[in-house]
């Protein structure tokens, strides 16, 4: 009888352990640290939502963009409609990194994760904090802002054209400031040889709360971009938002953030 309890008792911690390795398996996360904002574009249909989530304050805005705003895509795949690059991504074996990217360069929005690139725990997070946080959700529509002009395309279907910069209201919600500080800056080096894209990525890092201070034009540089920093935390937020291929931490310099455009980017 005593050894049967035993083996039970055995058998009990054997499970409850196993459940806690599991539940701390599930709850892992790749993106989101529950310290820093959460921004994900998801799919609604007829529009694209980017979900932003911010712990500290207890709430979650979605910022709502028309899928029928032309916009120059990344990648360079030419003008589209933005609800038509979920497929195209799709198509291009690019997936959402096509329509989080376009959005970046043609909003000036930090953006890199859409719903579908979130791990199981990232997924189960975003879950509690709406548990928790239902009633702080507000709702943003750009186009019933000055930020998007209607139009009638050559197809003569209705849509939207980009007019003007972000309103300041949305652009502060994607700040990093209380999670890296507010008095960072950055240098930009470009070696691209294109027109305006440094200036496109200067805007970005400055959404962020990170003073551009310094952007450069240089050549040399046979690389797609990569990211150097202080913070470790930041310029790995950075490389995945911009798709750099190289990121290092470097203490020694006056910058807090170099930025190194490369002539495959």
């Amino acid at each position: 009888m005593k050894r049967r309890r035993s083996l039970l008792k055995w058998i009990i911690i054997g499970i409850f352990l196993f459940l806690v390795f599991i539940s701390a398996f599930m709850l892992r996360t790749k993106y989101w640290n529950h310290d820093g904002k959460l921004a994900v574009v998801v799919d609604r249909g007829q529009d694209v939502v980017i979900s932003l989530y911010d712990p500290k304050a207890g709430r979650e805005t979605d910022v709502v963009i028309p899928g029928n705003t032309q916009v120059l895509a990344a990648y360079g795949l030419g003008t589209w409609k933005l609800g038509s690059l979920w497929k195209l991504g799709s198509d291009e074996k690019i997936g959402g990194s096509l329509i989080t990217r376009t959005i970046s360069m043609n909003f000036g929005l930090p953006l890199f994760i859409w719903w579908d690139g979130l791990s199981l725990g990232d997924k189960l997070r975003i879950k509690l904090f709406n548990l928790f946080n239902r009633s702080n959700k507000d709702t943003i529509s750009l186009k019933e802002t000055s930020y998007l002009k209607k139009t009638v395309f050559l197809d003569g279907e209705n849509g939207y054209l980009v007019n003007k910069d972000v309103p300041e209201g949305v652009s502060s919600l994607f700040s990093d400031q209380e999670e890296f500080g507010n008095l960072l800056k950055a240098k930009i080096t470009d070696s691209t040889g294109s027109y305006n894209l440094a200036n496109k990525v200067g805007r970005i890092i400055e959404t962020m709360g990170i003073k551009v201070a310094s952007i450069s034009k240089s050549s040399g540089f046979d690389a797609d971009c990569k990211v150097l920093g202080k913070n470790k935390e930041l310029i790995r937020k950075v490389a995945l938002i911009l798709g750099c291929g190289e990121a290092e931490t470097k203490g020694s310099t006056s910058f807090d953030l170099e930025i190194y455009l490369g002539n495959q980017y």
